[in-house]
């Protein structure tokens, strides 16, 4: 559940980075977000870029993550990286990896026992 929002004008540290070095747009918003999970808030921060496919319903990406405040989400940042980088390493790293919705866990290491064997 959603405790409370907040609108920033300032730019987060991904955002400033990405648009400099990745010559991505600036966000034309940033909020962020403190959310109760299982009883602790946790702040999250989002960024909405305008990505501009015309003739789309996804003219807007917004980057969600756990705000860099605590070491639990900087542990939840890690996780998803390695999940999205090295998904079997994540998944001998973590007793419980997050896994994608829709994905069955079986079809990561599946998927990358395929590309061993070619």
């Amino acid at each position: 559940a959603v405790v409370s929002t907040q609108s920033t004008g300032d730019m987060s540290p991904k955002a400033r980075f990405l648009t400099t070095f990745r010559s991505w747009p600036k966000p034309f918003d940033r909020h962020d977000w403190i959310v109760n999970r299982c009883g602790r808030e946790v702040r999250y921060i989002l960024d909405y870029y305008d990505v501009g496919f015309e003739n789309s319903d996804d003219s807007v990406l917004i980057d969600v993550r756990p705000a860099m405040d605590s070491f639990s989400a900087m542990r939840d940042r890690f996780k998803v990286f390695m999940l999205r980088n090295v998904p079997r390493v994540a998944s001998f790293l973590f007793d419980y990896p997050m896994i994608p919705k829709g994905m069955d866990p079986a079809e990561i290491s599946r998927t990358e026992g395929d590309e061993d064997q070619s």
